[in-house]
C-alpha cells in the first residue's frame, strides 16, 4: 500500500505540473485576444464617431433646394466657399442682378472670366444637377468608373434660401474628388 500512496503522489505531483505550464499560455493567448477585441472596437468607435453626417444628394433634395431658392433666394449677394478635392482654394464670388460681377480664388481674380459664372448659386446646382445625370446614366463616360455605386454625392442645403452650404462628389477610387463648403453667405 506504500507503494500505491508514493505512486499516486507522483501522478499528483505531475499532473499540477501540466496545468501550470498551460495556465500562463492560456491566460496570455486570453490578454491577446482581449487587446485585438478592444483595438477593433476602438477603431470601429472612432469610424463611427468620425464619420461625416452630410446627406446624400436626391434628385428630391436638389428640386427642393431649387424650389426654394427660386421663390426666396436673392439676386444681390457675396458668397465664400472653401473647394478642396481635386482643385483647392477659397473663393469669394459677388452677384449683383443674378449675374456674377466679381471673383476672386485666394484673393485673386482668375485670369479667365469665363470660370466665375460657375459659382453663382443656380450654377453650382447646375453642376450637381448634371452630376446627378452622369451618375444615372453613363457614369463611365462622365468620372471613368463602369459602377454607380463608386459615386457618392452628398449635399446639405441652407433651409430658408435653398443654396448648397455643402457639396461632395466623391468617386470611390479615383481621385476625381471635388467639395465645397460655404463659410459666408451674405444677402445684399
Amino acid at each position: 500500500m506504500a507503494g500505491d500512496t508514493a505512486q499516486a503522489s507522483r501522478k499528483m505531483d505531475q499532473t499540477p505540473a501540466k496545468h501550470r505550464s498551460a495556465r500562463p499560455r492560456a491566460l496570455a493567448l486570453g490578454c491577446l485576444l482581449g487587446a485585438v477585441a478592444a483595438l477593433v472596437g476602438l477603431l470601429l468607435l472612432i469610424a463611427f464617431l468620425g464619420r461625416d453626417p452630410l446627406p446624400r444628394l436626391t434628385r428630391e433634395t436638389l428640386d427642393a433646394a431649387v424650389g426654394h431658392w427660386r421663390a426666396a433666394g436673392p439676386a444681390n449677394y457675396d458668397i465664400d466657399l472653401v473647394l478642396s478635392g481635386a482643385q483647392t482654394g477659397n473663393l469669394h464670388i459677388e452677384v449683383r442682378d443674378g449675374e456674377v460681377t466679381a471673383m476672386t480664388r485666394d484673393g485673386r481674380a482668375p485670369v479667365q472670366r469665363r470660370t466665375w459664372d460657375f459659382w453663382s448659386v443656380p450654377n453650382q446646382m447646375a453642376m450637381m444637377e448634371e452630376d446627378l445625370s452622369a451618375a444615372e446614366g453613363d457614369p463611365q463616360r462622365a468620372f471613368g468608373v463602369a459602377d454607380r455605386g463608386q459615386i457618392v454625392l452628398q449635399a446639405e442645403f441652407d433651409a430658408q434660401l435653398g443654396y448648397p452650404r455643402r457639396y461632395r462628389r466623391q468617386v470611390l477610387g479615383t481621385s476625381n474628388t471635388i467639395e465645397w463648403r460655404v463659410t459666408q453667405f451674405v444677402a445684399r
